[in-house]
């Protein structure tokens, strides 16, 4: 796969590498699924990064998906923030804040 530009955004180079594999990871299994079809390997995702402990802050999940919406399409955004709020939701129901 190759590696998405966000991944290299200065923006993001504070957060820990881990965590950093984890979105590249998440990335590769989401490539071309529908939100639909991704929404169960993302929710996966934030079930594996809690039982690695690898627990993002508010700000660093609002960064990254800032930097992946850049330069999408409105209709891309929308369903960008809609996976978001969802994840949002599952991780707040799981303990996350």
């Amino acid at each position: 796969m190759k590696v998405p530009e966000w991944f290299h955004d200065e923006r993001i180079q504070n957060i820990a590498p881990a965590k950093l594999q984890l979105l590249l990871n998440l990335a590769e299994q989401i490539e071309g699924k529908s939100q639909k079809e991704a929404m169960p390997v993302i929710m996966g995702a934030i079930a594996s990064a809690n039982r690695q402990r690898l627990n993002f802050t508010k700000d660093e999940f609002d960064l990254i998906f800032q930097i992946m919406k850049e330069g999408k399409s409105e209709e891309e955004k929308r369903q960008m923030d809609d996976a978001l709020e969802k994840a949002r939701k599952m991780m707040r129901g799981k303990g996350g804040r």
